[in-house]
């Protein structure tokens, strides 16, 4: 007997919420593995934001942060800030990328060419308080000698 190839079947109205749940209809979508999945087929294009699996597509509102910083490195000797998200993926965190969320008080970062934005995680946001600059009420990141602006 020829076993059928199971073929994965894309949620209908899959959308991140403006708080960064992931959300199908009003269910949360927490299983980890489908988070990571969607997270690391996540892309954006002209058209809008699509989950992308081989020939498949599906269609995702993005009215959020999409991702989550883990980590936030600091490379003191290059003046490098990277962003670890979680899918996997580590971003340049460069000018005015980072800020706070307005409507949430929350601080994000621009991701994916600035397409998307990533929440951060209690861990790299200390990372962030600890190594904040202020300077004629405008706000950096000190990363060695370089310091990296910081929205407002």
């Amino acid at each position: 007997m020829a076993s059928k190839k199971r073929r994965w079947q894309a949620p209908e109205g899959l959308r991140v919420h403006h708080d960064g749940t992931w959300r199908v209809g009003d269910v949360h979508v927490i299983h980890p593995p489908s988070l990571r999945h969607f997270k690391s087929h996540l892309v954006f294009e002209e058209g809008g934001a699509f989950i992308v699996d081989r020939d498949q597509r599906m269609k995702v509102d993005v009215e959020g942060p999409a991702f989550q910083v883990t980590c936030l490195v600091l490379d003191a000797d290059q003046g490098e800030a990277r962003a670890v998200l979680d899918d996997g993926t580590v971003e340049q965190v460069t000018d005015d990328a980072l800020g706070m969320n307005q409507q949430t008080g929350r601080f994000e970062t621009r991701v994916r060419g600035g397409r998307a934005t990533a929440l951060l995680a209690r861990g790299p946001h200390q990372t962030l308080m600890e190594h904040l600059e202020e300077d004629k009420g405008r706000f950096f990141l000190r990363v060695g000698e370089r310091r990296i602006a910081v929205r407002t």
